[in-house]
C-alpha cells in the first residue's frame, strides 16, 4: 500500500503538489476575514492610491509597490490578507521543488506537510506584511538559483545565475533585513570552499563582495526616481529608532519567547534529535538562523518594534532542519512501532482536554503576576497572543503549551540519551507536536475554547454603526480601530501599557467624554486609572464570548478624574 502510494505520487507529482496547495488555502481560508489590527490596517492606508497619502513604508520600495499593485486586484480592505496567501501558496510549491533538489520526493513531502500545519506558518500567510511570506518568496528563489547553480548544475547555469541576482536584489528591496539571507549564501558558499581558498582567492570574493554591497547602494539611490513614494532619507530615520543603547532586554525575551511558542516544539524541539550529518546538511539555514539571531536580538533593540512579526522569517528554516531529521531518523530505522503514535494520540487527546479545566484570565500587566503563577506551578491560566502587528487577539491555555513543551522536551532528552529509540520516540512526539499546531490554528481561526475576538468585534462594530448617538470612539488597545475608522467614528486609541504616565491617560480620559470600546483581548487590567473611569461610566453594550467580553461606555456624564 505504501509503495503503491509512492508510486501514485511520483506518477501524478503536479497534481499531487496541487492537492497541497488546496489544502495550505483551504485551512487559512477562514482566516482572511480576520480583522486587520494596528500595524496591518497602516498598509492598506498608505499603499491606497484614493488616500493620495503622502506618507511611505519605511523600507526599500519594492513591497509598497507589491501591495499597491495588489490591492488594484483585491482591494484595499477586508480582501487585503489574500497577498501573503497568495505568496504563502507559491512558497509551498517552491519549497517542495527546492527540498526535492535537495533532498527527494520524501522529504518534499515532510516539509509541504510541516508548512502547511505549522500554525507560525498559518499565521505568517495571512498577516500583512512582508517578514511572513513575501521575503521567503525571494529568499526561496535565491536559494532554488543557488542550489541549482552550485551543488546541482546543469546546462542552463546562465538562467539560474540571473535568476540569483534578480531574487538577491528583488529581495533587498524588499527590506534591508534581507540582506541575512545574502549573507547566509555567502557563508555557505565560503564554508565550502574553506580548504581550497588562498589569500588571493579571498581578496578576489572580498572585493566582489564589497562591490555588491556598493551596487545595492546605488540601486537603492536610484530607486527614488523609479518609485516616486520612496522616501530614503524616511527609510534612514526609520532605522534610528533601532540604534537604542537602553536596550528593553525584558520586552527582547517576552517577544523571542512568543515566537519560540508560536514556531512550536514541531520546528524547535525537534531539530534537537538531530546528528551532526543532519545539521551539514542544514549549514545554510544554520547560518541564516545564526545571522538572525545577531541581528534582531543582539544588534538591535528590536523590542520597541514587533520583534515576533520579524522572526516569522524562520519559519522557513526550522522547516528545512525539522524535515531533515525526521526524514534521518526514519531513514535510518525500518521497525515500526505504530502502538507508540497511538500512545501519542493519546497524550494528545488528554492535553487538549485540560483546556476544559478551569483557567484565569490575567490582565497583560503586571508581567510579575504571570511570573508568580508560571513559578508557583499555577499554570490554569490563558495567555494573551496579541501584538502591535497582529493578530487581534486569542488565547491559549497556559496549561496545555507548558505540558506540551515539557512533555516533548522530556522525549526529546530521553532519546539523546537512548538513541536506540529515537525513532520509538520521534513518532510519539510527532502527533503531540501536530496537536499543539492545531490547538494555536483552532483558536487563532475560530475560538472554539477561550472566545474568538473577531466576532464580538464585528458585532460590536455594527452596534456602533447603526447608534446615531454615538459620534466618536475611542478603541482600548486599539482593537477595532480599522473597522471604526471605515465607519467614520475613530477617535483614538487607548494605550494600556504601564509605560504611559497615569498623569497622561486621565488628561486623555477627561478631554474625551465621550464613547469607549473595550474589547477585553488582553484582559483590562484593576486598580488603573481606567478601571476606575469606566466603573463611572454607563455600559449600553455588553457582549460575552467565553473568556473574552465586548463593552461599550457611554462616559459623557463620567466625573472627572484627579490624580
Amino acid at each position: 500500500m505504501k509503495e503503491k502510494m509512492s508510486n501514485w505520487i511520483k506518477d501524478n507529482e503536479y497534481l499531487f503538489l496541487v492537492i497541497l496547495v488546496l489544502i495550505f488555502i483551504l485551512i487559512r481560508l477562514p482566516g482572511t476575514g480576520l480583522p486587520l489590527h494596528q500595524d496591518e490596517y497602516k498598509w492598506p492606508m498608505i499603499v491606497n492610491p484614493a488616500n493620495a497619502s503622502e506618507t511611505s513604508i519605511p523600507h526599500p520600495p519594492l513591497s509598497q509597490y507589491i501591495y499597491k499593485t495588489a490591492g488594484q486586484l483585491v482591494g484595499f480592505n477586508e480582501n487585503f490578507r489574500f497577498v501573503p496567501l497568495f505568496f504563502g501558496s507559491i512558497n509551498l510549491v517552491l519549497l517542495y521543488f527546492l527540498i526535492r533538489m535537495m533532498l527527494g520526493r520524501k522529504e518534499a513531502l515532510i516539509a509541504s506537510i510541516i508548512w502547511i500545519f505549522s500554525y507560525f506558518s498559518v499565521l505568517a500567510s495571512l498577516m500583512v506584511d512582508t517578514d511572513g511570506q513575501i521575503m521567503p518568496f525571494f529568499f526561496l528563489l535565491a536559494l532554488l538559483s543557488y542550489y541549482k547553480l552550485y551543488y546541482f548544475p546543469d546546462d542552463k547555469k546562465y538562467f539560474w545565475a540571473g535568476l540569483l541576482i534578480i531574487s538577491l536584489i528583488s529581495g533587498f528591496f524588499i527590506k534591508v533585513s534581507f540582506f541575512l539571507a545574502i549573507a547566509a549564501i555567502i557563508a555557505d558558499f565560503l564554508w565550502s570552499k574553506k580548504h581550497m581558498l588562498s589569500k588571493k582567492l579571498l581578496l578576489k570574493y572580498s572585493l566582489i563582495f564589497i562591490s555588491s554591497i556598493g551596487g545595492l547602494a546605488v540601486l537603492l539611490f536610484l530607486a527614488t526616481f523609479v518609485f516616486p513614494f520612496f522616501n530614503l532619507s524616511s527609510s534612514f530615520e526609520y532605522w534610528k529608532h533601532f540604534f537604542v543603547l537602553d536596550r528593553g532586554w525584558f520586552q527582547t525575551l517576552i517577544q523571542c519567547i512568543k515566537a519560540i511558542l508560536y514556531s512550536s516544539p514541531l520546528l524547535i524541539l525537534i531539530p534537537f534529535l538531530g546528528s551532526k550529518n543532519n545539521f551539514s546538511k542544514a549549514r545554510l539555514f544554520l547560518f541564516f538562523i545564526f545571522f538572525s539571531f545577531i541581528f534582531y536580538v543582539v544588534l538591535f533593540d528590536f523590542s520597541i518594534g514587533a520583534l515576533d512579526r520579524y522572526l516569522q522569517l524562520l519559519v522557513l528554516p526550522l522547516t528545512v532542519i525539522s524535515t531533515i531529521v525526521i526524514s534521518s531518523i526514519f531513514d535510518g530505522d525500518k521497525r515500526r512501532f505504530r502502538e507508540f503514535f497511538y500512545l501519542g494520540l493519546l497524550v494528545s487527546f488528554v492535553l487538549i482536554l485540560l483546556q476544559s479545566l478551569p483557567h484565569y484570565v490575567p490582565p497583560l500587566h503586571p508581567k510579575a503576576d504571570w511570573i508568580d503563577r508560571v513559578m508557583s506551578l499555577r499554570w490554569n491560566f490563558v495567555y494573551p497572543f496579541s501584538g502591535g502587528s497582529g493578530p487581534l487577539g486569542f488565547y491559549v491555555s497556559f496549561l496545555f503549551i507548558a505540558l506540551s513543551w515539557l512533555i516533548t522536551a522530556g522525549l526529546v532528552l530521553l532519546a539523546r540519551f537512548k538513541s536506540d529509540y529515537k525513532k520509538l520516540i520521534l513518532v510519539l512526539i510527532i502527533p503531540i507536536a501536530f496537536t499543539y499546531n492545531f490547538v494555536f490554528i483552532e483558536e487563532y481561526l475560530i475560538g472554539h475554547w477561550n472566545g474568538h475576538a473577531p466576532k464580538l468585534l464585528y458585532d460590536a462594530i455594527l452596534y456602533i454603526k447603526n447608534n446615531p448617538e454615538i459620534k466618536m470612539v475611542t478603541a482600548y488597545n486599539d482593537n477595532g480601530g480599522n473597522e471604526i475608522q471605515q465607519i467614520g467614528k475613530y477617535r483614538k486609541r487607548l494605550y494600556i501599557d504601564p509605560k504611559f504616565d497615569d498623569a497622561l491617560k486621565v488628561d486623555n480620559l477627561n478631554k474625551y467624554k465621550e464613547h469607549y470600546f473595550v474589547l477585553s483581548i488582553p484582559k483590562l487590567q484593576k486598580d488603573t486609572v481606567y478601571e476606575k473611569y469606566f466603573n463611572s461610566c454607563k455600559i449600553i453594550y455588553e457582549e460575552t464570548d467565553k473568556k473574552m467580553s465586548a463593552t461599550i461606555y457611554d462616559c459623557g456624564e463620567a466625573p472627572f478624574l484627579e490624580i
